[in-house]
């Protein structure tokens, strides 16, 4: 087998399989590969055209003409049914490899090896320049006769150069959009009122005291009174406020004024303002 490697500047990438392998239409083992476009009178055009016509002489000799006709890697877009984007007028080649190609970022010195920034750099239709290894091959029978021969190429490296349109990208603007800023406002009415914003968990959370409290700790000026215009809450009779002193019996009290409620009897015990039941959170 003859090989030798080509380098391939500023061409256009195309179909690029460089963070997963994918697999061949025919089978086989899953491969990175790319596709690069290129003028004919390009210098990228000019040194794989003269790599491929060496190494088919170096590897078949005389036949090297005949099976550069069906079996070459150049070749050209126009050939194409319905040629894709970028393929028209230009030359292309496909490299394959099993292993995933060296691939650098406009400064060589950076490697490019997580998905995002491949995806990013190696875009179809953006440019780049590449490494391909062209060499010869022969697929032979179970019984050792020739069936097939030619010239492939193998993908050795893609070093990102420049951004472009990508092939088969569609781009809008905002003068692609109508005005709809009437239509907006002659429906305000339909907007619907947002939302309530939700207390906070930290200071509503299931079981918490207030920030200015502790267990045991005394009611706070006003003994415990609401503020004015806000609902009551039921509290134990304070020592001293109406509570009956042992083995007598309760006395009626009138009640407070804003509470209308009835007074509090004997002993029982007041609500936990602590224990978190029904409390929003």
């Amino acid at each position: 087998m003859e090989k030798v490697k080509v380098f391939l500047p500023d061409v256009r990438i195309s179909y690029p399989s460089l963070v997963e392998p994918r697999a061949g239409l025919q089978g086989g083992d899953p491969k990175y590969d790319a596709t690069f476009l290129m003028a004919p009178d390009s210098g990228a055009a000019h040194n794989l055209t003269a790599a491929v016509q060496d190494i088919a002489r170096r590897a078949f000799g005389n036949a090297a003409d005949k099976i550069l006709l069906t079996n070459s890697p150049v070749k050209k877009g126009d050939d194409r049914e319905n040629p894709p984007a970028g393929y028209k007028g230009n030359l292309y080649l496909t490299a394959r490899s099993k292993m995933r190609p060296d691939l650098r970022d406009s400064n060589p010195q950076i490697m490019i090896t997580d998905p995002a920034t491949i995806q990013d750099r190696f875009r179809g239709g953006y440019h780049v320049n590449a490494f391909v290894e062209v060499y010869s091959y022969e697929a032979k029978s179970a019984t050792g006769a020739i069936i097939k021969r030619g010239i492939a190429a193998m993908l050795l490296g893609i070093q990102f150069k420049a951004y472009d349109k990508p092939f088969g990208g569609v781009s809008l603007s905002a003068s692609d959009y109508p005005d709809e800023s009437q239509s907006a406002a002659a429906s305000s009415e339909f907007k619907p009122e947002p939302a309530p914003m939700a207390p906070s968990a930290s200071a509503y959370a299931p079981g918490a005291a207030p920030a200015n409290a502790y267990y045991g700790s005394a009611p706070q000026q006003g003994y415990g009174q609401p503020r004015y215009g806000s609902a009551p809450a039921a509290q134990a009779p304070q020592q001293g406020y109406g509570q009956p002193r042992y083995g007598s019996a309760p006395a009626a009290q009138a009640p407070q004024q804003g509470y209308e409620q009835a007074a509090p009897q004997g002993y029982e015990p007041a609500p936990d303002d602590l224990n978190g039941e029904n409390v929003p959170f």
